[in-house]
């Protein structure tokens, strides 16, 4: 149960921050992912052509 009360606990605690700073993350996070792929992409297509 102590699980539980942890995961309510942290997600008050997400829901107390600013919109601002959620949506900040959010962007980071996806920022991050599609850089990532790029990346990914680019080493295929260069591993590829050779």
């Amino acid at each position: 149960m102590a699980t539980t009360d942890r995961l309510i606990e942290a997600a008050r605690r997400a829901e107390a921050q600013p919109l601002w700073k959620r949506l900040g993350w959010m962007a980071a996070i996806w920022l991050a992912s599609v850089l990532a792929l790029g990346l990914v992409a680019s080493l295929l297509r260069f591993w590829l052509k050779n």
